[in-house]
């Protein structure tokens, strides 16, 4: 393998073969030409003709960075050249390191303009390639990272791979114990170049097996195969030469995957929970919110399902998922001072953050909190009310909302430390000196409490093993080591006081930051799925606020109309309508990238929840309309036979069948930082099948769980999100219908935690004349009386739970969730 000559260099590699001589004529002028060809057009930086603010971000740069399209593929083949591939985003700080310290070095840039065809990715623009060859990466050194760095055939079959390498520092030194020094570029470079050179041949054949071994170690909801007979009824189609399986949607599924899983899966998240400092794992610390989820909804998932887990471990599940969340909190992955939150924690304690802070991590956790905060009695004064008030307000600011109604990407982990620095600090808008917080503060009883509670230290609260570079020589991350019972004990004041006086600091804190230092580089992406999850979470949010009270309702208005304007801009710049096509990404204009599966999902969701929240029809009309395009062009649906690009057993591919510079379809279903494509798709598929009454929906649902039935009866853990469409699988789901301004039903569904599936369908004595109405046919069984929902021909007894809708007793509200 090529990761192993790196390490150790062959010492007797395969020639490249020569050509054969020709005898003369046309052969010989052939052979003569490939002998002398012309000296190719030297690169040139194309950085800036791309839209990505993280590509444009390399105009400068040394290298010639091409962008991914048929220019820089064929002349990687025209010339036989390795491809060099860069993968990563704006706000990363070893990014922007690898650009400050490696990329602007002539030696690394010389080496890969004359020897390769570099290509920069915005992994945010094309999270199809980030995922192949993060696999790749993953498969040879068992982690991850950015900027990922591969070397590929003109083919694009990878060949080596790296996250972070050193900077330029010569060759490889041994040292007296033996050990290798970090690869650094130069090093990484050349052996990679000699291999090529030398056995190209062997390279190549390397690289194929590879791109065979990553379709086996991809095969996610391909491993169905023997089971697809019990997927029941579909029958061959009558038609001669018919490439297709006519389904009969009204047919059940049948599959191993049952409630057990949930309960395994519970038990394995457990064995690695940390009950010191909450989350998972005794290193780094990611935010996992769909593995939060699954903990926090244990107490309310229906009671077969409870019974199967057990009442009272049910209880310490949902206790470990909200012991999470007080740490994280109260950890420096908490920006404190300016809300919202930071990407993960390199430390065990979250006491030192990655400084990345990203809409998507932010759009989910509000999710997290706005659970936690219903779970602990969802009052005004409740525990985590302010959190979820904090990071939605973050969210809807001028740091992330744009002035069109799009929500930007992210803001940079780098800044300048001072206005007119050249350089950037990690971290360098968030950090603070003891000095320099107590002339901010300028009070020394308030500067006490305050450093007390946030562990501000005269040199720096950053242990050394975390920071090898002197980056944070007498910097603090402020972060909660005690809280304000403990203070008042301290120093002997009451706790009003130590509040007051916290509160009071934190003001200053935060005019001087926004008044002195320069805020980080924002990424004005705007990225369809990323608004999509903004839009679900601020629309729950806010329905949460306007149902809880009047002190809190004209705050959840306010996210209600940002969220409908979201909406709004990505329907009115990134939907084609006379096309029917969903694009990606919007960057001074919309780019030619067409949406991902995972676009289509979390719009999807987000629409649902506007239209539970609005019970405006058009919302659930353009949701229905994206589901039936994204099943046509993700689906794995019943074809003659299987094949590389459509394995036939259900379920989501993240591309469609002839997606660019893809040598893989990937179906995504493990959760990652982000909800798993598979996982949301689910659950919009229940949701819209019961709100719809369209078994299609309902069917693929649950087909879509069964593909990746192999993989979760073995690791059932992995797929936290997935799981929670084994409930309405096997149990159904619950539907509600709310009839015109019935206020007592909406608080009920509002302020209800998520657990199983349920959904929320408006009802007006109109409508008859609705999209609804039409797009339904149940709806002309039902008449409104008494401002409840009831069969039109009771006599007959129909009811509603035979239409899969029950009614929400407001004086019983747990009964229903």
């Amino acid at each position: 393998m090529m990761s192993a000559q790196l390490q150790q260099p062959s010492q007797n590699g395969t020639q490249v073969p020569e050509s054969g001589n020709s005898s003369s004529g046309t052969n010989a002028l052939l052979e003569a030409v490939h002998s002398n060809p012309p000296d190719p057009e030297p690169l040139r930086n194309r950085a800036r003709h791309s839209k990505s603010p993280f590509v444009r971000a390399h105009s400068d740069s040394l290298v010639a960075w091409q962008l991914l399209d048929d220019d820089a593929v064929s002349r990687a083949k025209r010339e036989n050249k390795l491809i060099f591939m860069s993968i990563g985003f704006l706000a990363s700080h070893y990014c922007h390191l690898t650009r400050q310290e490696s990329f602007s070095n002539r030696s690394v840039a010389s080496l890969l303009n004359d020897n390769f065809v570099p290509i920069l990715i915005d992994r945010e623009e094309r999270p199809d390639i980030d995922n192949i060859y993060m696999s790749y990466n993953q498969s040879l050194s068992g982690s991850g990272g950015w900027p990922l760095n591969v070397f590929l055939t003109p083919e694009l079959e990878p060949v080596f791979s790296g996250t972070y390498f050193a900077a330029p520092q010569g060759d490889i030194a041994v040292e007296n114990g033996g050990a290798e020094k970090p690869l650094d570029w130069l090093v990484v470079i050349n052996k990679v170049l000699t291999a090529w050179e030398t056995e190209e041949p062997r390279v190549r054949d390397e690289a194929k097996k590879m791109v065979v071994e990553l379709r086996h170690i991809s095969a996610e909801g391909t491993l169905n195969r023997e089971d697809a007979e019990d997927l029941q009824p579909p029958q061959p189609s009558t038609q001669p030469n018919s490439t297709t399986i006519d389904v009969d949607y009204s047919g059940e599924v049948y599959g191993e995957v049952d409630l057990d899983q949930i309960e395994t899966a519970l038990e394995r998240i457990t064995t690695n929970f940390d009950p010191m400092h909450g989350g998972f794992g005794l290193k780094e610390k990611f935010l996992t919110p769909a593995k939060l989820s699954l903990l926090l909804r244990a107490t309310r998932f229906p009671r077969v399902v409870r019974d199967v887990i057990g009442p009272n471990d049910c209880t310490y599940m949902s206790e470990m998922g909200l012991h999470t969340l007080r740490r994280i909190v109260n950890g420096a992955v908490h920006d404190h001072i300016g809300g919202g939150f930071h990407r993960y924690s390199v430390t065990r304690d979250w006491s030192l953050p990655a400084f990345e802070k990203m809409l998507i991590d932010n759009a989910l956790v509000l999710g997290l909190f706005l659970d936690a905060w219903l779970l602990s009695g969802g009052d005004p004064d409740s525990e985590f009310a302010d959190v979820v008030t904090e990071v939605a307000d973050y969210i809807t600011s001028d740091r992330l909302l744009s002035p069109g109604g799009g929500f930007f990407t992210s803001e940079a982990a780098d800044s300048h430390n001072r206005r007119g620095d050249r350089d950037k600090g990690n971290g360098a808008y968030y950090l603070w000196t003891r000095k320099e917080f107590d002339t901010v503060i300028s009070d020394e009883q308030e500067s006490e409490a305050a450093a007390a509670y946030w562990n501000v230290r005269e040199h720096g609260n950053v242990g050394r093993e975390y920071d090898p570079h002197d980056e944070f020589l007498n910097q603090n991350a402020l972060h909660v080591v005690r809280n304000s019972a403990r203070l008042s004990k301290q120093l002997g004041i009451p706790e009003d006081e130590v509040k007051q006086k916290i509160e009071s600091a934190r003001g200053k804190l935060q005019a001087y930051r926004e008044r002195e230092r320069v805020q980080p580089e924002i990424d004005t992406k705007i990225v369809t799925s990323y608004n999509g999850m903004a839009i679900a979470a601020l629309t729950r949010t806010a329905l949460a606020l306007i149902h809880t009270g009047p002190d809190t309702a004209e705050r959840g208005q306010r996210y209600l109309e940002v969220a409908k304007n979201a909406a709004q801009f990505i329907k009115r710049e990134l939907w084609d309508d006379k096309e029917k096509v969903l694009y990606r990404v919007y960057s001074d204009g919309r780019t030619d990238i067409k949406a991902f599966a995972e676009d289509y999902a979390f719009l999807i969701e987000g629409l649902i929840e506007l239209y539970q929240g609005t019970a405006e029809e058009s919302w659930l009309e353009w949701a229905d309309q994206l589901q039936d395009i994204q099943i046509k062009l993700f689906y794995d649906d019943f074809t003659t036979s299987p094949t590389t690009v459509n394995a036939r057993c259900g379920a989501f591919y993240s591309t469609v069948v002839d997606a660019p510079y893809t040598l893989l379809r990937i179906k995504d279903a493990m959760d990652t930082s982000q909800p798993s494509v598979n996982a949301v798709s689910v659950s919009n598929l229940f949701r819209l099948g019961g709100l719809l009454g369209d078994q299609k929906y309902t069917f693929l649902a649950k087909e879509s769980v069964n593909a990746f039935g192999v993989e979760m009866l073995e690791y059932p853990n992995l797929f936290p999100g997935l799981l929670c469409g084994v409930i309405p699988w096997r149990l159904g789901g619950r539907h509600w219908v709310a009839v015109g301004e019935n206020s007592a039903v909406l608080k009920v569904f509002f302020r209800a935690p998520r657990a199983s599936l349920f959904t929320l369908r408006h009802h007006s004595p109109d409508a008859i004349y609705s999209w609804l109405s039409a797009r339904d046919p149940r709806t002309s069984e039902f008449r409104t009386d008494r401002g409840v929902f009831t069969p039109r021909a009771a006599g007959t007894g129909t009811t509603l739970d035979d239409f899969g809708f029950v009614e929400i007793d407001p004086h019983h509200p747990s009964t229903p969730f």
